[in-house]
């Protein structure tokens, strides 16, 4: 009898508040991600009719679905790339072969990761001056609504970025990156 009731307190307790497909938000059972969504899967069928010989009343498909600008014709952003060689070899720090600008960035960034190196560990959320820099930038951008530098989360892309966040809101075991 006992344990019966333990059973059933463990089921009214516990079990109203662990997250299952019962209790979790419809928004996120109706969450998807797509990378071959209809867009894209109409976008290669397009593509294949152009290569064939079909006329269009355009010549290309461009994949702006990616988020890679490179391929879609944009320039490399020469500064953002000088930036990135300092931070990685700042021995050419010293060289007269990059802007002043790009040093004084370059300096700023290295000054915050741990050991003034982009080499070593940051906290999982991102560097703190370039998340503080990101906090500032969209309270601007918004209008000076605040934006909180503890409240964002840097990542390599999309991607990653759901990689970790889903199974968070799923309480799934975080997957190997």
């Amino acid at each position: 009898m006992a344990n019966k009731n333990m059973k059933q307190q463990v089921m009214n307790g516990i079990r109203d508040k662990v997250l299952t497909l019962d209790t979790m938000n419809q928004s996120v059972k109706n969450t998807e991600y797509v990378i071959l969504g209809s867009i894209v899967l109409r976008a290669m069928e397009l593509e294949r009719e152009l290569q064939q010989g079909v006329k269009k009343p355009f010549t290309e498909i461009i994949h702006a679905y990616k988020g890679d600008a490179h391929a879609m014709g944009q320039k490399p952003i020469t500064f953002m790339r000088q930036v990135l060689a300092l931070c990685q070899y700042p021995d050419l720090l010293s060289s007269p072969s990059f802007p002043e600008d790009a040093k004084k960035r370059a300096m700023r960034i290295l000054q915050a990761c741990e050991g003034h190196s982009t080499g070593s560990y940051s906290a999982s959320t991102g560097i703190q001056m370039i998340r503080e820099d990101v906090a500032r930038y969209t309270e601007h951008r918004d209008g000076g609504i605040a934006s909180d530098p503890d409240n964002i989360f840097l990542s390599t892309g999309a991607s990653s970025a759901i990689m970790v966040c889903l199974p968070l809101s799923l309480c799934l075991p975080f997957p190997t990156i």
